[in-house]
């Protein structure tokens, strides 16, 4: 599968994506990697006395499986991260959420050193299952053009 190149995307365009159920093995693997040892990821007794119900996700998670499932938009042709901006998280993703993303392309141009590229904005608001915003956040990606 191809993603998209610079000229194919418009600003304004809405994609959405796919979708993915977080599991615990999710959170136990992510928390272990990166090494996060807060109790509210890796303490089910801690996250039920805060309040929670049960463990949750960490917010670089929701950001790093959003993006995955959003990736086939550039994939292929995205060829450098450029930034993530504006993160913010709405509400707790927990074991068993099914999210989902809207992706809108909120600018473009072409590259003023290399033609054959420019940079790419976008922006990706996380939905759960029940419809509720449990984060957004946006990020500029180096996309080819199409030769």
């Amino acid at each position: 599968m191809q993603g998209r190149y610079l000229q194919e995307l418009e600003v304004g365009q809405e994609f959405v994506s796919p979708r993915r159920t977080i599991t615990e093995t999710d959170i136990v693997l992510f928390t272990s990697l990166v090494g996060l040892v807060n109790p509210i990821f890796t303490d089910e007794i801690f996250a039920r006395e805060q309040g929670l119900g049960t463990r949750i996700a960490p917010g670089p998670l929701t950001i790093a499986i959003a993006m995955g499932l959003s990736d086939e938009l550039v994939y292929g042709t995205a060829i450098a991260a450029l930034g993530i901006d504006k993160a913010r998280f709405s509400a707790p993703v927990k074991p068993g959420d099914t999210l989902h993303v809207k992706t809108t392309v909120i600018s473009k141009r072409e590259s003023a050193s290399r033609p054959d590229r420019g940079p790419v904005t976008l922006r990706h608001e996380v939905y759960n299952h029940r419809g509720e915003q449990v984060c957004s956040f946006e990020r500029t990606a180096m996309v080819l053009k199409r030769q």
